[in-house]
């Protein structure tokens, strides 16, 4: 960590001319250093800076610890006392001893700042409340909080509550470099034992945690924290959120989703959640009716085929993988077939006599080893598929004959 960066010193700092002080290639990209480091590093959980040094491309930057050595330590010297080196990856070459304009992406770097001071002050609330600490912290496509304790969704809820308080009271956010004495005698939040420059982010009172990472200037920066899930994760949980603009977008498109499915309903919004649940209950008792038919449907179908010997090929319309196998296990326990093929058409515009066509498939058997058989019976009927000895199922493309002709020959 470099006390002297731009980021730490004018935090809010869009562009600056720096020198570039060495050019490397590698892997199809350039390894530059600067003499001023403005560009964050990734770390602490947050992804690194990206913009552009002249004309070239920022693609990541990353932080080098150095090891003792007196070369080095001239190094480190040049970079304020510290052992570090910050790696600029560019697209293009760079010329050593040039001075570039550089230009932050300012707009994901804010993003990574609200996102940030957020998650201080929420796992400033989780550990002022709970006592839990914050053992993993990820931004990336939505931002994770690992917690070591369970906090249930009210908890959480209450926290979010807590949080967005914070956020509207716009209190100021200060970095802190406290002497090794002072550190001492300050508590603070730190995932381990620290000493050296160590940098304290205090967010408002609502936190204070040593840090890394960009931050916002005032808490009301921030804009609104909203809390997305709760999960159990290694004996805590994970809880994902958005802050600011992250959790503007998000509310925006879970907007438009609700006002979609209140068209489609012709109901309020408000009242969703209730005719769902009447939906759903209908769809409940539809399932239970076609249960019903189809339990009769294969009692009757297995009654006209209860004399069936040897191979018995049934091909049913309009029926799902469940009803096919539902189907086959009947005819297997009701008639006097040694194997039982049920067949279903993927395509209800099709017939058994469309030539060619995609099939769904369930084959069984109580006596027959089907599951020996099914390469054979793949390879004669472009399918693919598998299962147990007493049952396979998958799918094949074939003439209604060839499929026939196949169930004859590999499964008697």
């Amino acid at each position: 960590m470099d006390k002297n960066a731009l980021y730490y010193q004018v935090p809010y700092v869009k562009e600056f001319d720096a020198a570039v002080t060495s050019c490397e290639p590698k892997d199809n990209r350039y390894i530059v250093e600067l003499d001023t480091h403005g560009f964050y590093p990734e770390g602490g959980g947050q992804a690194a800076d990206l913009g552009t040094i002249g004309e070239a491309s920022v693609i990541d930057v990353q932080e080098q610890a150095l090891k003792d050595g007196a070369a080095e330590e001239k190094l480190a010297d040049e970079r304020g006392n510290h052992l570090v080196r910050v790696l600029h990856f560019v697209d293009r070459p760079l010329e050593v001893g040039r001075t570039y304009h550089c230009r932050i992406d300012w707009e994901r770097r804010m993003r990574n700042s609200r996102n940030h001071s957020g998650e201080h002050i929420v796992s400033g609330l989780v550990h002022e409340k709970y006592g839990y600490n914050n053992v993993g912290f990820h931004m990336s496509d939505v931002m994770t909080i690992d917690f070591d304790g369970m906090l249930t969704w009210e908890q959480l809820m209450e926290i979010e509550t807590l949080a967005n308080q914070v956020v509207l009271s716009n209190r100021p956010v200060k970095a802190l470099w406290p002497t090794e004495e002072e550190l001492n005698t300050i508590d603070y939040r730190s995932k381990k034992a620290l000493s050296g420059d160590v940098r304290l982010v205090d967010l408002g009172g609502a936190d204070l945690c040593a840090c890394c990472g960009t931050h916002v200037m005032t808490t009301g920066e921030i804009g609104i924290i909203k809390i997305l899930s709760v999960l159990g994760h290694k004996g805590g949980v994970r809880v994902e959120l958005f802050c600011g603009f992250d959790a503007l977008r998000d509310y925006q498109k879970k907007h438009d989703q609700l006002l979609n499915l209140s068209r489609l309903l012709s109901i309020a919004p408000l009242e969703i959640e209730e005719a769902l649940k009447q939906l759903m209950e209908q769809s409940r008792q539809k399932d239970y009716r076609i249960s019903e038919i189809n339990r009769r449907y294969f009692e009757l179908k297995a009654e006209s085929l209860k004399n069936h010997t040897g191979v018995l090929v049934d091909v049913e319309d309009d029926m799902n993988n469940v009803e096919l196998r539902k189907c086959c296990d009947h005819l297997m326990k009701n008639t006097c077939a040694t194997v039982v093929g049920v067949f279903g058409l993927k395509d209800v515009k099709q017939s058994k006599d469309s030539g060619d066509a995609a099939w769904n498939y369930v084959i069984g058997s109580g006596t027959v080893d089907v599951r020996s058989r099914a390469k054979d019976f793949n390879a004669l009927v472009n399918g693919r598929g598998g299962g147990q000895k007493e049952m396979i199922q998958g799918s094949c493309v074939c003439s209604y004959d060839t499929l026939e002709k196949a169930m004859k020959e590999v499964m008697r």
